[in-house]
């Protein structure tokens, strides 16, 4: 048989292992895998496991990640030799594409997981203060700890902690640095000059037809001036007009 042939015959066999069967390899190799894929933060190392996607890192020194995943995690990663579901997901997520991700948020404590899934509920364009997620898992004197939380995220950008800012609506810290935040946020919309000009006035609500939002939901703050759309400075203002919560960012939480 030619070599043609012979290349031919290999090709026509070859079958590819389904994610299920490399999954549960290297789940008893008690090894984790990571790829390089580009982002909004610029290259980042992703690394996953059977359960889903257990690190989001900028890139840099491979050693120092696999150094810095084994302390994390207590558990080895090394290099991918190829792809698989989970990881082609969040490859196509931290791309823009608006798709399903799995996330492994073992190394996380239970308190950072109710923070962190409550996180990943803020939809781009939109953000939300550390108070509204303290009161929405059930914690509202820990707004400190959700802080904390947030800074401890494994998964930057698949779980948008960049989204969370301060009551005072400045975007306060971020583990990459406060410019890089702003800049993630304006990249998906979120018109933060219109939101320091509504928070100088006093407003701490917008309303607009019967609903009345936080600044930061969505695109209110650019039409703060504009027929139909008013400034609240408080509760009490807001019941006096008999307002509706925005079933989207649920201010009363805030």
């Amino acid at each position: 048989m030619t070599e043609s042939k012979l290349r031919a015959f290999g090709l026509a066999t070859r079958r590819v292992a389904p994610d299920e069967f490399t999954a549960s390899v290297f789940a008893r190799l008690d090894l984790d895998r990571y790829i390089l894929a580009p982002s909004a933060l610029g290259d980042v190392y992703v690394a996953w496991t059977a359960s889903g996607i257990s690190a989001v890192r900028r890139a840099g020194d491979d050693a120092g990640f696999e150094d810095w995943y084994r302390e994390r995690t207590r558990r080895r990663v090394v290099p991918a030799i190829e792809e698989d579901s989970i990881a082609a997901a969040a490859r196509a997520k931290l791309a823009g594409q608006d798709v399903p991700v799995r996330i492994d948020l073992r190394a996380c404590s239970p308190f950072e997981q109710r923070v962190l899934n409550k996180a990943a509920e803020i939809r781009p364009g939109s953000a939300r203060p550390y108070g509204w997620i303290a009161r929405e898992v059930g914690a509202p004197d820990a707004t400190r700890a959700v802080g904390n939380a947030l800074a401890r995220n494994p998964v930057p950008l698949l779980i948008p902690c960049h989204r969370v800012i301060r009551t005072n609506n400045s975007v306060g810290g971020y583990a990459f640095g406060s410019e890089l935040k702003r800049a993630l946020l304006e990249g998906e919309g979120l018109d933060l000059d219109a939101v320091a000009r509504v928070t100088r006035r006093g407003f701490r609500y917008v309303a607009r037809g019967g609903w009345f939002c936080l600044p930061t939901c969505g695109d209110v703050a650019t039409h703060i001036d504009e027929p139909g759309y008013t400034g609240l400075h408080s509760l009490e203002e807001v019941h006096r007009h008999g307002l509706v919560p925005c079933k989207a960012c649920r201010p009363i939480a805030a």
